[in-house]
Order: C-alpha cells, then structure tokens, then sequence
C-alpha cells in the first residue's frame, strides 16, 4: 500500500476517505506545524500500478489556504463539496474545481474539527478554540446552533452514528459533553481523564451508547453514555499524548488510536487492554496526528502525520514507502489573505520526546503544552 509526501514545511493533521469513491481521500494539512504560515486541503487518488496489490497515492488537486488547514469531513448530500476547519474559519470547498466556494466566518478562533452529520445528511457542526461549537445546515450562510459551555479549546465534535441531533465534543478543560441540537444545553458533562485534556472521540459505530476517547494522560478510555461515573475500560499503551481515537466501521471490538509517540495502535477491545490485545505500527517520523478506516474495504487504513507523509494500507500488513514514486507536486503559491492573520497560540505538543524534524521552526512550549 502506498504512502504520500505533502509539500515542504507542511504536516498532516486529519485525513478522511471520501465515502462516495474510496480510492480518494483528503488530507488536512499546516506549515510550520500550526503555529504559523498557510495551509493546504489535499485530494489524493489510489493508482495500480499494475498486477498485484502494487499502488501508489497520486494528487487530484490541492487547495492552498491563507491560514493552517486542521481537519476536514466529507459532504453527504453532495459527492462535490468538502468542509475544511481552518485557522481562519470554515471552507467549503468544490472537490472538481479545488475552488473555495464560500467561506464561514463566526468563529473567533481557530476551528479545530468539523463533522457532517451522517444520519440526516443536513448539516454539519464545527469545533473551535473560541471555545464554541457550532451546528451549520447545508448551504446556508450562518449557523442556527451554537454551544459554548467549554471552558477551554474545543477539539473535536462528532455526531452520533444513529441518532442525528446528539453530538459529542471534547476539549482542553478535560470534560466530554453531549448535546441534543434541540435543547439549549448539554444533555450530560462527563470529566473524562482525571481533567487531562481530552484531544479526540469517536462514538461505537455498532453501539450508539458506547463512546471512545483519548488524551494527554495517553491512554484510550471506552464510556457507556448511560453510565459515565466510570469509564467501561481503559487502555494503555502509548508513550506519550494520544491524539486521535477512530472505532472501526467494520468491526464493534476494534479501534485505533495515533500519538506523540509516532505510533499508531490497533486495540482489540475483546482480547485485552495491554500488549496482547493492540499491535503497534511505527511507520511515522512524528506526531501522528490523523486516522481514517475506509468504509468499503476491512481493514484498510489511512493516517497523516507531521513528518508530511500520508499513509494508506492493510492492517496486519506492514505500511510501505512509496512516496518517492510519486508525481512533483506544483509549486505551492500561498493564496492572497482576506483578513490579518490571528495571533496563533504556540501549540507545542505534550509528550514530545524528541525534536522535530527539519520542516520549519518549531513549536514553542509552554509550561503548560497546549496541543
């Protein structure tokens, strides 16, 4: 399976198969790990390279943004159209074209996570640093929901996989939420890690009580929504901050997680919590900060990482380097800004063990790390 190398200076921070074609995906991408410079959508497209399973990662298209690119999600009810979070507010963004097609701009801060609602296919909501959420219908120019009962950064949102108006987020107050878009406030605040900074969940795609998430304090805890005074289990198995948590579509038992410790970790929820229940891929350089499943095929994966390289394979095979087959990249041309860049507060990342590679300055760290 192939593997993918972005532009100079620039890092991956969420990648996502497109569930309309899943040869293609999207990667979400930064320069100079966030902390300041442009960012970058890209559309790469799986490509035999002949008999076998030999196959390489080629661009469709990219789309320079003015400020950092942080994640990106899929439309539902138009194969054409991705939503991209950036530092300067949500794009929507025509696949055909790579052509910004309207820009949102009611967040204060960055906008970290954004995910279109997969049941009712209507909307999509948005997390931000401004400490809010917002709830977007299809097309319409301002959002009808927001939410701002976090205390600190939002970094991610995700929508129940079987009931359309909950949503979930978590943040760096430590707290997980849930919210039903009907009601004023969240249905239930949950402080998930002890009040480490929760980073990422993702809900059970086979049980819509059973809820996953993970933080700085590295490890991956499992939640019954129904009774959150205690987490179901918790795992193990990460050296440092763990930053992305993705339960599998094709399987209940399974989820993966990626960390600061250049690791991605596959967890078999019935065969244990330590080593004999994950296995372990180290095929990054860096903060592996983004993880997809393809929704066709079992078992194939996608992650992104801040060494610039994007990953795509089979689990139970080993990640393979192709990246230096691929075909040059056009020269990046940082787009014209239409607004002063916002004071970006230095992200240095929790857990780091070692300094980064080459691509840029690097991140500044506070006594605190905000990730």
């Amino acid at each position: 399976m192939p593997s993918f190398c972005l532009h100079p200076k620039f890092g991956g921070y969420s990648v996502k198969f497109n569930p309309w074609d899943q040869s293609t995906l999207a990667v979400a991408a930064a320069e100079n790990f966030g902390i300041s410079g442009c960012g970058a959508l890209y559309f790469l497209r799986m490509e035999s390279l002949g008999p076998g399973p030999s196959s390489r990662l080629v661009p469709e298209g990219f789309v320079p943004t003015p400020d950092g690119c942080f994640d990106v999600t899929y439309c539902e009810n138009d194969p054409n159209l991705v939503v991209a979070a950036c530092g300067d507010g949500v794009k929507i963004v025509q696949r055909a074209t790579c052509q910004v097609v309207q820009n949102l701009m009611e967040h204060s801060a960055e906008v970290y996570g954004v995910q279109w609602n997969s049941v009712s296919k209507d909307s999509f909501a948005s997390a931000s640093w401004d400490q809010t959420i917002k709830v977007w219908p299809a097309g319409a120019p301002n959002s009808i929901v927001t939410f701002a009962e976090h205390g600190k950064e939002v970094y991610e949102v995700n929508w129940n996989p079987r009931i359309p108006t909950t949503l979930a987020s978590c943040s760096g107050d430590g707290l997980w939420k849930l919210f039903d878009i009907r009601q004023p406030r969240s249905a239930q605040t949950v402080p998930g890690h002890g009040g480490e900074i929760i980073l990422s969940l993702d809900w059970n795609k086979y049980d819509p009580n059973v809820l996953a998430t993970s933080s700085v304090d590295r490890t991956v805890r499992l939640w019954d929504v129904r009774r959150p005074q205690q987490p179901l289990c918790m795992f193990r198995g990460h050296e440092a901050a763990v930053r992305r948590v993705r339960c599998s579509p094709h399987s209940r038992n399974l989820l993966l997680s990626t960390g600061y410790d250049f690791r991605l970790i596959l967890w078999d929820t019935d065969r244990g919590r330590g080593r004999e229940g994950c296995q372990r891929y180290d095929h990054h350089r860096e903060f592996v900060v983004g993880a997809d499943w393809s929704l066709v095929e079992a078992g194939l994966v996608a992650t992104c990482a801040w060494d610039g390289l994007v990953f795509t394979w089979s689990l139970g095979s080993a990640p393979s380097a192709t990246h230096n087959m691929q075909p040059p990249l056009p020269p990046f041309v940082p787009p014209p800004r239409t607004m002063p860049p916002r004071p970006r507060r230095a992200m240095g990342e929790a857990g780091r063990t070692s300094p980064p590679l080459p691509m840029g300055p690097p991140p500044v760290v506070p006594p605190r790390p905000m990730i």
